[in-house]
Order: structure tokens, then sequence, then C-alpha cells
């Protein structure tokens, strides 16, 4: 049977927690949510990667790598920032072509 790919559609995902003096998403925080929001959304488990912090403005954006631990998969990720409220940033994932 093939497996399912890692992700197949864009990811809105919701709730990221920003630090009280900070208006930036540490990337540690961030690749957690990303690979959580992954994983509740597809059941897929997968190591996510990111480059750095992302700033917590909208439109802000960077690309991370989601690999998928069993079968050595890699499928870069675009995530964006869609919204900022108080200390939450909302953000979409999507798949890079």
């Amino acid at each position: 049977m093939p497996r399912r790919p890692l992700l197949l559609v864009a990811v809105p995902a919701l709730g990221l927690g920003l630090t009280a003096c900070s208006s930036s998403i540490e990337q540690d925080e961030l690749e957690r949510q990303v690979s959580s929001t992954i994983e509740s959304r597809f059941g897929v488990t997968a190591d996510v990667s990111c480059p750095g912090a992302l700033e917590a403005e909208v439109d802000a954006s960077t690309e991370c790598t989601a690999t998928d631990p069993d079968s050595g998969e890699e499928i870069a990720l675009q995530i964006t920032v869609t919204s900022v409220e108080g200390d939450t940033a909302n953000f979409d994932i999507v798949p890079v072509d």
C-alpha cells in the first residue's frame, strides 16, 4: 500500500503564544507548534526544523522543513503569520512546490 504524503494541503494553524517581552515566535516554539499541527491534522508525526525565530507581524514568513522520521521524506513548508491578537499569533502552513 502506498504511503500517503506528509502534507497534502494548506493548513491554518492557530494559537502560537508569544513571550511577554518579545514580538517574535522563538524557533523551538515554532518548530513544536508546526509539528503538533501536522500531527493533529494528518495523524503523521514529523520532525520540524526552522532556521530561526519568526517575527510576530502579519505577512512575516519563514521556510521550515518537515521530515517524516520513518521514511526520511522531507517537505519544505512556508509558515506565514496571518494575524496577531494580543500575545497570540495565528499562522498558515503551506507546502513549498
